[in-house]
C-alpha cells in the first residue's frame, strides 16, 4: 500500500541526498504502477495527486497518462477535477493520448454542472490541437 500524499512530501523533504530522494521516488512510482495493475478505484485519484507532485520534482511521470483518462470519465467531480489538472500538467499537443481525450471533452461541454463544463473549456484551451479544435467548434458557444 502507498503512502498518502502528505506522508510522501514529507518523506522527499526530509531526505538528505538527492540518492535517498531518488530512492523514496522510485519506491513510490513501483507502488503507484503497482496500484494501477490492480485497478484499485478508491484511490486512483490519490495516486495520480502524488504522480503530479513527482512530476513538479522532475521525475518521469508518463506512465500514469491513461489514469488522467479513466479519471476524466469519472462520474465524480474531484476525480474529473484532477484527472483534468494531471491531463494539462502531463499532456502536451504531441501526446497521442491526447486523441482519446476528445470524447469526454465533448460530453463534458454539455454537462449540467458548469464547473465541469469550466474544466472541460480550461482543457481545451491549454491543450486543443487545430484537429480537436476543429471537432469541439460546434460544442462551445458564448
Amino acid at each position: 500500500m502507498s503512502v498518502r500524499l502528505r506522508e510522501l512530501i514529507r518523506a522527499v523533504r526530509a531526505c538528505r541526498t538527492a540518492q535517498e530522494e531518488r530512492a523514496v521516488i522510485a519506491k513510490e512510482c513501483a507502488l503507484i504502477r503497482t496500484a494501477f495493475k490492480d485497478h484499485t478505484l478508491a484511490v486512483r485519484h490519490r495516486n495520480v495527486a502524488k504522480l503530479l507532485f513527482i512530476h513538479m520534482l522532475g521525475y518521469p511521470s508518463h506512465f500514469g497518462q491513461m489514469e488522467c483518462l479513466k479519471l476524466i470519465a469519472s462520474p465524480s467531480f474531484p476525480e474529473k477535477r484532477i484527472g483534468y489538472l494531471a491531463l494539462m500538467l502531463l499532456l502536451d499537443e504531441r501526446t497521442e493520448v491526447l486523441t482519446l481525450v476528445t470524447n469526454s471533452l465533448k460530453n463534458d461541454l454539455h454537462h449540467e454542472s458548469q464547473y465541469v463544463v469550466g474544466l472541460a473549456l480550461t482543457s481545451v484551451g491549454n491543450l486543443a490541437t487545430a484537429d480537436m479544435a476543429r471537432v469541439l467548434t460546434t460544442n462551445v458557444s458564448c
